[in-house]
């Protein structure tokens, strides 16, 4: 049973939720040394809350809307296949996202934040439905990308700049350009699972911006989340110079996408997408720490 669960958590993703967190952490540092590790560590479990809460809410209305019905190339789903009740899935993602909502109260207190930053938390809670569920789900409607980029992009990091700088009483200085790579990164995730999934949305009327434009458009704007990340934010952020050596790597995760064609072929491009995040996350570190 904790299997399944941690199945659908979807542990190969969460890595989305270490970037963020680490890029607002280096922001703030870079503004001052004296920042708390401890609201740092808040910040990543509040990430990974709400990113775990969402995949358990994405599992269940994915179940109710019949997307995960005939996935020949993807994972299996927990509740499609049968292996978590429908009510569990729903019940202990409202449960995960409540856990996550009252962690990011945590921190706003502990650092004395303006308390319009709850509005973060409570549009966090509420996306994290409204990405498959409710009347206009977003994933259903091509905005999928447009809410990762948002979220795990600007969102995210600046929540965690935020705070952070609070936490060493100095005033925070938002950067607006490192947040535009770090969501594009993170969203190659989505659209690899968008090209691999692209038939069987398309049966079942889940319109996401492959279906909607086609697969070649999948494979472009894949392309333009490896150069805006690895190749326009390294020129535009010196710092973050270090995920240029990325690009390679992107490039070649690209082409096995294009010639993906059966479950083990798109899992690995996965797999790299993924490990792509986890270096970005360490070359910035490099950048930031070391440069």
């Amino acid at each position: 049973m904790l299997k399944h669960w941690l199945l659908a958590a979807r542990p190969k993703t969460l890595v989305a939720s270490i970037l963020p967190v680490c890029c607002g952490f280096l922001l703030a540092r870079e503004q001052s040394p004296l920042i708390s590790p401890y609201v740092g560590l808040l910040c990543l479990f509040y990430c990974f809350a709400v990113q775990v809460g969402t995949n358990f809410a994405n599992d269940f209305f994915d179940y109710k809307k019949g997307a995960d019905a005939n996935r020949s190339h993807g994972p299996e789903r927990m509740v499609s296949s049968g292996l978590i009740k429908p009510e569990h899935m729903l019940l202990f993602a409202f449960l995960v996202l409540l856990l996550g909502f009252l962690i990011g109260v945590t921190i706003m207190e502990m650092v004395s934040a303006n308390r319009l930053l709850i509005i973060v938390g409570i549009s966090s809670f509420l996306f994290a439905i409204i990405y498959t569920g409710g009347p206009f789900p977003l994933a259903y409607n091509g905005l999928g990308d447009v809410f990762v980029i948002v979220f795990f992009g600007f969102v995210a990091v600046h929540s965690t700049h935020y705070v952070l700088c609070l936490s060493a009483a100095v005033e925070w200085e938002p950067n607006w350009i490192l947040p535009l790579g770090i969501g594009f990164v993170i969203n190659n995730l989505l659209v690899v699972n968008n090209y691999r999934d692209f038939e069987e949305d398309r049966d079942v009327g889940k319109r996401t911006s492959v279906v909607i434009f086609g697969k070649t458009f999948g494979l472009f704007l894949f392309v333009i989340g490896v150069g805006v990340s690895t190749i326009l934010i390294p020129f535009l952020v010196p710092s973050a110079f270090p995920t240029i050596f990325l690009c390679p790597l992107g490039l070649y995760t690209f082409f096995l996408l294009r010639k993906a064609l059966v479950k083990s072929d798109y899992g690995k491009v996965l797999s790299l997408s993924a490990i792509t995040v986890l270096l970005y996350t360490t070359l910035l570190l490099l950048g930031y720490l070391y440069i």
